[in-house]
């Protein structure tokens, strides 16, 4: 009798309890799916522990523990989900959300159906947002209504949900919400004759375009004041370098201009007073004499002339006699000193230095041009 008595007892602090937690009573979802279970509860439990378990009857029922569901209690918006991922035919049968209190815990069941083939109530997401003042659309395949949790229901039957219309798209019914604002903001679900599917609906605060720019290509909200003066230290930092930078570019630029009016001027000068050079750019050598006399180069093609260019040469050039011919006055080997006698009419009797050489070639210069 005394057992009897605590038994009853038990079973109607029970049913009190499972006044104050809401869910949906069946749940229909295909092998492998993952499936979200919400259990609102009462502000009253909301700092006391909740879990999800297993089994016909709750006082005889075990915790669900395994890694394939987890449980997280939003206490926020009094309300624990339970997730259950890659569902198994094995995982069907009843749960109890359930929130541990003392002498008793507090609890409400549903029964979860875990099918081969797809599932006859059906949505493409169990999570759906929009913004304030927007509109958010809904398809829910098999479905004849469309509830909220602890609320009102709208469907084929009739009914009413404030903001809320639905259209019979033939297996489909299309929930559409419009106007949306913050406390539409909750668990809702779609339901047939025989089961029912939860999904959560997140309004999110409208954007408020006056805080964009006027560019609506890229529009960006204002930077705050911490980012401004970061952004100011940064454009600080980056100006004495770029200034730096573009001084440098700048003389180097003015280096390069500088070199190239410099190697012209050279070339002009060459062009004009050095027809050709022995390499070492200060040393007029026989063949530049040679070339200008004749304006032949000596080294081309029918100018007679394939060899090194001595000053021979230039002696036969300059008086028609070669210089080892019989009677020419000349039948040593003609050098440098010989073209300075003849073009000045002074002999000298000492080796030509690389300067007499360049006053040779100025001497005829000046000759010729006479």
């Amino acid at each position: 009798m005394m057992m009897e008595t605590l038994l009853l007892m038990v079973l109607l602090t029970h049913a009190a309890g499972t006044q104050d937690i809401h869910t949906v009573s069946k749940i229909s979802v295909q092998k492998q799916q993952t499936i979200t279970i919400p259990c609102l509860y009462d502000q009253k439990y909301v700092n006391y522990p909740k879990y999800m378990s297993s089994g016909g009857v709750f006082f005889f029922s075990h915790y669900v523990a395994h890694d394939r569901m987890s449980v997280v209690d939003n206490k926020t918006e009094n309300v624990v989900t339970a997730t259950l991922r890659e569902a198994e035919v094995s995982d069907s049968g009843t749960y109890w959300c359930a929130v541990t209190l003392p002498g008793y815990d507090a609890a409400t069941h549903l029964y979860l159906q875990v099918t081969e083939a797809e599932a006859e109530l059906r949505v493409s997401s169990q999570s759906v947002s929009g913004y304030e003042g927007g509109n958010v659309t809904i398809r829910c395949h098999g479905a004849s209504r469309w509830c909220k949790i602890r609320g009102s229901c709208v469907g084929r039957d009739g009914g009413s949900l404030e903001r809320t219309a639905v259209h019979d798209d033939g297996d489909d019914l299309r929930v559409t919400l419009w106007q949306l604002q913050r406390e539409d903001s909750g668990w809702y679900y779609c339901s047939n004759e025989d089961s029912q599917m939860p999904v959560h609906i997140t309004v999110m605060e409208a954007l408020d375009i006056t805080q964009f720019t006027i560019n609506p290509s890229y529009s960006t909200t204002p930077l705050s004041a911490d980012r401004q003066f970061l952004w100011l230290l940064i454009l600080g930092a980056m100006l004495p370098v770029t200034v730096c930078g573009a001084v440098m570019l700048i003389k180097a630029r003015n280096k390069r201009k500088q070199r190239a009016e410099s190697s012209n001027l050279h070339d002009d000068m060459n062009k004009q007073q050095l027809p050709k050079v022995n390499g070492k750019n200060n040393e007029v050598a026989c063949e530049n004499l040679y070339e200008f006399m004749t304006e032949n180069k000596p080294n081309t093609q029918g100018n007679g002339k394939h060899n090194e260019v001595a000053c021979e040469d230039l002696y036969e050039t300059m008086t028609g006699n070669k210089p080892n011919t019989q009677g020419n006055g000349k039948n040593d080997e003609v050098a440098c000193e010989d073209l300075y006698e003849i073009m000045n009419g002074i002999k000298r009797n000492t080796q030509l230095t690389a300067t007499d050489n360049k006053n040779i070639y100025a001497s005829m210069v000046r000759k010729v041009k006479e």
